[in-house]
């Protein structure tokens, strides 16, 4: 059963304002609702864009860093070259000489091979680190004019050598070699003159002593056979004959004394010097 209810004119208009009032309010409302939907639906980058989504993302990161450098420690072994004979393979250098000789040449004096002194020059090369060669050659020269008798003896000389400490600034030596002696006999003051070639063979041993990288010293004592070679004993006769010692009352005849079986001399020669590498 329905109840009526009456209000009195004025309030009832009032009422009714009240009531459409709301109604355009809710129509309003849902029009707006309506818009908004549309347009996040019709432009999503821009309703996106005013409300961000934040997302919370675990990332594990791994730092790799690099490992230290290994160091290595090396050893090197340096020869010194102030000590080694090799630091030049080629040297220069010059000499002193003095030599003697036992026995006699000719037999026309009895000062033949008297002690003769004299310079010379050497040049030696290095093969390798112990061996070596030497050639060399001296001017020898008698002081001796006792009689008018002078000898000069010019040998030219090869040799090895053989290097005992080659890592030692002292060195000690031994060596060996041949060559050849250009000798010349002077009598009677130059009146009767003779040229022997003779052939020389040489052993002996020293030392080098090294000063600086280049220049070092030497010194050694070598044991000397020479063969004397002097030729036809008639040739050598008729030579003095034809000289003008001919004219000394038997002189020439000495030569007859000549032993034919006296064919060698035996000495020794000490030599001391100074050499530079190259």
């Amino acid at each position: 059963m329905r109840q009526r209810i009456c209000l009195p004119r004025r309030e009832t208009g009032h009422y009714l304002m009240e009531i459409d009032t709301m109604k355009h309010i809710s129509s309003f409302l849902s029009l707006a609702t309506l818009f908004a939907l549309v347009f996040s639906v019709a432009f999503p980058a821009v309703s996106s864009a005013k409300h961000p989504t934040y997302r919370v993302r675990h990332v594990r990161e791994i730092v790799v860093y690099p490992h230290r450098p290994r160091i290595r420690r090396i050893t090197k072994v340096s020869r010194s070259v102030h000590a080694d004979s090799s630091s030049g393979t080629l040297s220069m250098g010059l000499r002193a000489s003095g030599t003697g000789l036992d026995g006699q040449k000719l037999g026309l004096s009895d000062v033949e091979n008297p002690a003769m002194g004299g310079i010379g020059f050497q040049l030696r090369s290095q093969i390798d680190r112990n061996w070596g060669l030497e050639l060399s050659t001296d001017v020898l020269h008698s002081d001796a004019t006792t009689k008018g008798f002078t000898q000069t003896t010019v040998p030219v000389m090869l040799s090895a050598l053989l290097y005992m400490f080659p890592d030692s600034a002292i060195n000690p030596y031994a060596l060996v070699g041949g060559g050849v002696h250009f000798t010349n006999l002077k009598y009677m003051d130059g009146k009767f003159e003779h040229h022997i070639l003779e052939l020389a063979a040489q052993a002996g041993f020293g030392v080098q002593v090294k000063l600086s990288d280049r220049v070092s010293l030497h010194s050694d004592l070598r044991f000397l056979s020479v063969y004397k070679n002097l030729g036809n004993v008639s040739k050598v006769s008729s030579s003095c004959v034809s000289s003008k010692a001919n004219g000394v009352v038997g002189f020439c005849e000495g030569l007859n004394g000549m032993d034919p079986n006296d064919k060698f001399n035996l000495g020794a020669q000490f030599q001391a010097g100074v050499s530079y590498s190259f």
